[in-house]
């Protein structure tokens, strides 16, 4: 096997288009099925169309990579390899949390359509959007495609239902088999989030409204008002808010920075990969570990007391530092080295 791109004849190199034309139609399918309420088979669809467009997209890379014959069964030119031998010829590491993600989406489409229930949406959803998120990745990384070209950046957010599963209530509305089986899914689904927290497996995206002073409308509390309002707090779970690990936001301002078509500067190096070191920068320059939108200290007090901390990085963070690179891609390091400069002379 060859890790460099194959010569394909003309007809192999039209097969290899057709492939990655019928992937991403599928793909968007996929999207458009799961976003339309009214639906009731849609996490099912959803399923059958993400597996198809992976499908699709691998064996073109495998074309791309290792032959035209590279995608049919030794002995057999007229049965194409599964999905299944697509994988694993692909992402040979049985633990990518990629790989996991395809493979629990295509357990559902080949298990699914025996055990139709409404509730799938919320056992699924955030396997789904991990999936949208990561075929968007591999399409980029494989093919050099931009998904974004053919459908706009905020059609890649999946409207996910975040209600928890009740046991009780399962069991009460679905036959034995039936409920067992979505539960024993959710436990399995959650252990595999919890062993893997990485949300290239599951990821949910967050919408918040938030009332500040800071946003120029003028709020205060009226008793006597004719309608009432209560202030409340919510325990949430900051690997909701802040999914990302250094190595996770870094890989994310490098793929929004590609996707928004910035070229990078640093030295000598005009198209250079944002690092560890230009994203430490940013985070001393701004005093993001103490900015709430941006980080969180997820260590535990006896850590913190030995100066150890562990931080984990919302969505903010990533949009912040692409937003700040793209206002000047070329001189933005020195810029953030020479005011970090002052600041210690001060």
């Amino acid at each position: 096997m060859t890790n460099s791109t194959q010569t394909l004849k003309p007809e192999e190199q039209r097969a290899y288009e057709r492939l990655l034309e019928k992937s991403q139609e599928a793909f968007i399918l996929a999207i458009e099925l799961f976003n339309r309420p009214t639906i009731r088979y849609r996490v099912e669809g959803c399923a059958f169309f993400l597996c198809n467009a992976w499908e699709l997209m691998l064996k073109a890379y495998l074309i791309k990579r290792d032959g035209y014959k590279s995608i049919f069964y030794p002995g057999k030119s007229q049965r194409t390899l599964s999905l299944e031998d697509c994988i694993k010829k692909t992402m040979t590491n049985d633990k990518d949390p990629v790989r996991l993600n395809i493979e629990s989406i295509n357990e559902l489409r080949n298990t699914g359509t025996h055990f139709v229930v409404e509730e799938y949406e919320i056992t699924y959803g955030p396997i789904f959007q991990a999936n949208i998120r990561n075929y968007d990745d591999k399409l980029r990384a494989y093919h050099g495609i931009e998904i974004c070209d053919r459908i706009p950046d905020n059609y890649l957010v999946l409207s996910v239902n975040r209600t928890d599963l009740d046991g009780q209530t399962i069991r009460a509305k679905y036959t034995p088999e039936v409920a067992e089986r979505l539960l024993s899914t959710q436990q399995e689904i959650d252990h595999v989030s919890d062993e893997e927290n990485d949300v290239k497996y599951a990821a949910y995206y967050r919408t918040e409204f938030v009332l500040s002073k800071k946003a120029g409308i003028p709020i205060h509390v009226d008793s006597n008002a004719d309608s009432h309002a209560r202030i409340i707090k919510q325990v949430i779970d900051p690997s909701d808010r802040y999914p990302y690990r250094m190595k996770d936001l870094i890989a994310l301002v490098n793929r929004n920075l590609k996707r928004r078509g910035v070229v990078f500067a640093y030295g000598d190096n005009h198209d250079a990969r944002f690092t560890n070191y230009h994203c430490g920068l940013f985070v001393k320059c701004y005093s993001m570990k103490q900015d709430e939108r941006y980080t969180f200290d997820r260590s535990s007090l006896k850590e913190r007391r030995n100066g150890q901390h562990s931080y984990i990085y919302s969505e903010s963070a990533a949009n912040f530092i692409v937003d700040e690179i793209t206002k000047d891609p070329e001189n933005v390091i020195r810029k953030l080295k020479e005011k970090i400069s002052r600041m210690q002379r001060q």
